[in-house]
Formats: structure tokens, C-alpha cells, sequence
């Protein structure tokens, strides 16, 4: 008989701020705003105190804006390095609790602590406590038999609520949310599940009409979110994550500042395949791909996402940068450099079949895999590299027509 795991899904609050607050006690209680400190107050807003949150301030927002909602915020220049120290401190704290711990960002954590044996409410109480008596770091923590459940459990009661969320409690707890906020359904996902009448969890989990699924969303990614949505998730907490902190890079700086968002992205584009080719010469896959953005005043947007089982693939490096630049930049201000970065990467396993994550957007990935068949059949018959994948830029003449 098959044991029901328990999963623990602990993530830290306003996580930025509350390490800025952490080093300096004087920020306790105030609306603290982590950005660049920009005189025309038009950077972007990386991650607010709940104090500030209150005034309905949240990032991706302009300091301006956040100025109209309270005049009283306080603006704390961004310390990466603080916030990865305080991350290695939250990981080992994570480890004296059980060696089962997968990071999924650098603020966030699974543990699979079936085998303690213990009241894990308690436990629970007890890891909030703890850290924010050691580090002054608030948490929320999700409880359930799985990753996903346990993941959306935790962002149910923020800050520092513990949810326990069961399968047979499913129909109460996760139907009723829309489902932009499902693990899994991306920005690009959402509309068209919108655009076929699925709006929550709970229609994604009973929709009839699986061809128009299918059709809309494809095969693979139809059924795994379905199943998703239904509270099935078989995927293991991953303790290996940190056997390997090897990164790699590629940055851009342009010749004059550019404002047009289409060149940007092109460049972005470019720079995915870099790194996609650095990743897979050497089989690695990166669990964490980043984008840094500096503007016409020398302000530097720094975000990343994480993805549970690590990717290599251009297209699936392009679109999550693509996705950090819509959120967090705006080329009206004039960029001059971008840079695109894969950490936390890792030798791939060998693999007959790709596992899907439940951090992924699982847009087009049937049609990705025929493509690389495609692509493989053609290079194998005619010889190596006869035919790549690539993006293709329209130069000022053929916009022209000439």
C-alpha cells in the first residue's frame, strides 16, 4: 500500500524587505519599498513590506506610484548579496530539520518530512518560529500530501499563516480560485483556458470537453494540468538541488540607448540561444534563469524565476525572460544593457521522455518536441548543424519592402 507523503512548503514573506529590516531594526513597522533610490522615482518596486502592502502597494509598481498611495514609504536600495547570505542561512536552518529539502527559489523551500513522525502543525509553528526569532524573517507554510498542493496551500494565508490543504478538501479550498493562480498556468496559458470558458481551478478539474482542451492548450500540458487541478502530483522532493552552483551568462550592451522594445527583445532572443548552446554542450540544465536590465540612468533591474526540473531549451529560456522584461522593464525609459544569466544548474540525467514541471507554463511543448525530431532527422541525413534553430530579424530595408 502506497504511503501518503507529507510536504512542507515554506516560503518567506516580503522576503527582500524583511532581510533589509532584519539588518536594520530602525525599518521595523515603516512602509518599506526595496528599489532603486531614482530622484524621478521611476524605477520599479522589486518587493514591498506588508506595511507597505497595506496602501496596496506590490511590484512590479513605480516608486512614483507607490509615493500617491503613501507618501511615508521608505525606499531601501536593492543588496543581492544580502538577500543570497540570508537564503544560505533560511537553506541550512531548513537542513536541521530534515536532510529532504528541495529550494525552489531563493526564499522558498519543499521538505518532505514524511519520516519524522511527528505533529506536523507543530513542527510547522515551530520553523516559523524559529526563524523569525533567529533571522527575523517571517514565513507561511503549506502542508499537504504533495508538492503542488503544499505550494498553493502556503500562498492561501500570508504572512505567516499555515494551511493544511487535503485532496478531499480540494473542492472548498482550490476550486474556487481563479486559474491564473494554479501553479503551472502561466500568463500566456490563463487567456486562452479563459477564452474556452474555464475560469477557475474547479472548471479546469471537471471541463468535458477534452478536444477543445487539447486543441487549446496541447495533449501533454491538457492532462498534466488537469491532473493538477484534481490535486495529483507525483513529483519528488529533489534534495540534489545544491550539488552544483555553476552559472553561466551573456550580456548585451547597446552601441546607442534603445527604446525599441522589438530590437530589445531580439537581443534577448539571441542571448537565450547563448545560453541554451552553453547549457547543452556541456548537458547541463539550470533550475533558476535570471535577466538583469540596466536604463538610460544606470538603474539595473535584477529578477529570476525558478523551474522545478531545470531547463536548457532556448525557446523555454526566452520566454520566461521575455516574460521578467514585460514585468519589470520599460523600455520607454531607454535601455542600454541586458544580460541573461542560468544558475543553480546541473549535469542532466539521461531521460527518454521530459518531465514536466509544475512551475512550467506548459505552452507548446508538444509542438517543441517535434520540432527538435524534425531538426535531428534532417542534421543526421545531410550532416551536422545543416540546419539550426533560430530567430529571424527584419532589417530596416525589409520593413521597407525593398
Amino acid at each position: 500500500m502506497k504511503t501518503s507523503r507529507i510536504i512542507f512548503h515554506i516560503d518567506m514573506n516580503a522576503f527582500f524587505a524583511s532581510c533589509e529590516i532584519s539588518e536594520n531594526p530602525e525599518l521595523k513597522g515603516k512602509p518599506v519599498v526595496i528599489a532603486h533610490d531614482d530622484p524621478f522615482q521611476r524605477s520599479i518596486i522589486v518587493s514591498p513590506s506588508y506595511e507597505a502592502r497595506k496602501y496596496g502597494i506590490k511590484a512590479p509598481m513605480r516608486v512614483k506610484e507607490a509615493f500617491e498611495l503613501c507618501k511615508n514609504i521608505v525606499v531601501v536600495e536593492p543588496d543581492y548579496e544580502l538577500y543570497v547570505s540570508y537564503s544560505r542561512k533560511f537553506y541550512h536552518y531548513l537542513l536541521t530539520i530534515t536532510k529532504n529539502v528541495q529550494m525552489a527559489s531563493i526564499d522558498e523551500a519543499f521538505l518532505d518530512v514524511t519520516d519524522l513522525n511527528c505533529d506536523y502543525v507543530e513542527l510547522a509553528k515551530k520553523m516559523q518560529t524559529e526563524l523569525y526569532e533567529k533571522y527575523n524573517l517571517p514565513s507561511s507554510i503549506g502542508i499537504a500530501p504533495n508538492k503542488f498542493l503544499a505550494k498553493m496551500a502556503s500562498d492561501m494565508k500570508k504572512p505567516m499563516g499555515i494551511t493544511i490543504l487535503r485532496k478531499r478538501e480540494i473542492d472548498k479550498l482550490l476550486w474556487p480560485l481563479k486559474v491564473s493562480d494554479m501553479i503551472g498556468v502561466g500568463k500566456k496559458t490563463a487567456p486562452k483556458l479563459n477564452a474556452i470558458g474555464i475560469k477557475t481551478i474547479g472548471d479546469l478539474a471537471n471541463f468535458k470537453n477534452k478536444e477543445l482542451l487539447v486543441k487549446t492548450v496541447g495533449e501533454q500540458s491538457a492532462k498534466y494540468l488537469v491532473e493538477l487541478a484534481n490535486g495529483i502530483d507525483d513529483s519528488i522532493v529533489d534534495s540534489e538541488i545544491h550539488e552544483d552552483f555553476q552559472s553561466v551568462s551573456n550580456a548585451h550592451t547597446f552601441i546607442d540607448i534603445e527604446y525599441d522594445i522589438k530590437e530589445i527583445k531580439r537581443i534577448i532572443k539571441l542571448i537565450s540561444g547563448s545560453l541554451s548552446n552553453s547549457l547543452e554542450k556541456n548537458n547541463y540544465k539550470a533550475k533558476t534563469i535570471g535577466l538583469r536590465v540596466r536604463d538610460i540612468n544606470n538603474y539595473t533591474i535584477t529578477k529570476s524565476k525558478s523551474i522545478e526540473e531545470g531547463i536548457s531549451n532556448e525557446y523555454e529560456i526566452y520566454d520566461i525572460l521575455e516574460d521578467l522584461f514585460d514585468d519589470y522593464c520599460d523600455a520607454d525609459i531607454g535601455i542600454r544593457y541586458v544580460c541573461g544569466y542560468c544558475q543553480r544548474t546541473f549535469k542532466a540525467k539521461e531521460v527518454k521522455q521530459r518531465q514536466l514541471s509544475l512551475f512550467d507554463d506548459l505552452n507548446e511543448i508538444e509542438k517543441e518536441e517535434e520540432l527538435k525530431k524534425i531538426l535531428s532527422n534532417v542534421n543526421k541525413r545531410f550532416g551536422k548543424d545543416t540546419i539550426k534553430k533560430g530567430y529571424y530579424s527584419f532589417s530596416e530595408k525589409d520593413k521597407k519592402g525593398e
